[in-house]
């Protein structure tokens, strides 16, 4: 049973949009330096996200990656990743021949502070997290550890665009960040993702692993570096003009969408809470998250029914963006992080992966589920439908 409150539409294909993306294919869709739409593009991102150096990219994953050999992450080096978030924030390490280290959970999805700090050692270059579904992880105690230990802090914020810690903007404070813009992300260019530092050389080294000749050249400046300059360092992982042409008119919207996500959060979680057994997701003191997603937490201990039985209930009534998450998950589960990666020659070791390090994530992903966080006129009319839909099937189904 659905109707038109069931199924949200984003992005929001604007006309602003189709012109953007018309404009685009008479100016220019072969762009090599950082000229055009790029310069526009990355001139945007910078001023919203507070960052210095910024570099537009064809996928999240790209951005990932960049980030790590930007941070010249090599062969012997350990790096500590989250147990639980989407593989991508790890995989790309495999390519550079690191050893990951597996740091499990909190009690809302975020890596723990603790039990970070319990896995370093002296071959540790760098910390890696993901701030899951949008909410900030806890920054000033991870900060610590990196600053205390002399670890790079390295952020995945796909989830996060416009998330804020204590009042500063997520990716703009820590040693890099990655951002996905792909489909289904807060801002979208399709596919894309953009890598942000404010080391200028880990950023140029980024510029050379994925552009080359004219960009590099105008941007390369570390006099052991120019030398690549023409060539780069081997691959083209630029973000399409048309992509960019798509997400670039969603900029001057961003604030307003912001305002309007945070707002549809607060008062579905307020009326979740009401509800015995469920609950959103800790959200910490000092974090302002950007909601991709509302966490809600599931006990099974009120209910008659287990967490799928419910989900499927809700989707049945027309409740039907709430997910269990899969492929976002305890990373333990996954084939790639057991054994060795063969397809890269420079990784042959075992993945060392203990189960007490995803104890916390396990728990968490079968207790949870989420529900999309809704912007632009309609937004009311989704809260309304969904919490009807949550209050029927837990009073059916309560205890």
């Amino acid at each position: 049973m659905t109707n038109q409150y069931s199924k949200f539409s984003h992005p929001k294909f604007s006309d602003e949009i189709k012109n953007s993306v018309q404009n685009q294919l008479f100016e220019d869709i072969s762009i090599y330096d950082n000229s055009g739409i790029y310069e526009r593009l990355e001139g945007e991102f910078k001023k919203k996200f507070n960052v210095e150096n910024a570099i537009a990219v064809n996928s999240g994953t790209t951005a990932l990656f960049s980030m790590f050999y930007g941070a010249g992450i090599a062969r012997g080096d350990e790096v500590i990743v989250p147990s639980y978030t989407f593989f991508a924030t790890c995989a790309p390490l495999h390519q550079l021949g690191a050893e990951l280290k597996f740091a499990d959970c909190g009690d809302n999805g975020n890596v723990d502070p603790k039990t970070v700090e319990a896995l370093v050692t002296s071959k540790t270059k760098a910390v890696v997290v993901t701030h899951m579904w949008g909410i900030p992880c806890d920054m000033d105690e991870l900060m610590d550890i990196c600053k205390r230990h002399n670890l790079l802090l390295l952020e995945d914020s796909s989830h996060a665009h416009g998330a804020t810690w204590d009042g500063k903007m997520i990716g703009s404070f820590s040693d890099g960040s990655a951002w996905s813009f792909q489909g289904k992300k807060i801002l979208t260019s399709g596919e894309g993702g953009f890598f942000a530092t404010k080391h200028r050389r880990m950023y140029e080294r980024a510029v050379l692993v994925g552009h080359f000749n004219k960009r590099a050249k105008k941007e390369v400046r570390n006099e052991d570096l120019k030398d690549f300059a023409i060539t780069g360092t081997g691959l083209n992982l630029r973000m399409h003009p048309l992509g960019a042409a798509v997400v670039m008119p969603q900029m001057s919207h961003f604030e307003q969408m912001m305002i309007e996500k945070r707002e549809t959060a607060m008062l579905m979680k307020k009326g979740i809470e009401l509800i015995d057994g469920l609950k959103v997701a800790r959200i910490p003191e000092k974090a302002d998250p950007a909601w991709y997603a509302l966490p809600v937490l599931f006990d099974k201990t009120k209910f008659t029914i287990g967490l799928r039985e419910f989900v499927t209930k809700l989707n049945e009534l027309g409740a039907v963006e709430a997910d269990i998450p899969g492929s976002t998950c305890p990373l333990n589960g996954y084939f790639l992080f057991h054994s060795p990666h063969k397809i890269s020659q420079d990784y042959s070791e075992k993945i060392r992966v203990e189960k007490r390090h995803f104890e916390n994530a396990i728990n968490f992903q079968n207790s949870m589920f989420k529900l999309d966080v809704w912007y632009g006129e309609e937004r009311h009319g989704f809260i309304d439908n969904y919490l009807t839909i949550i209050n029927k099937v837990a009073e059916l189904y309560r205890k």
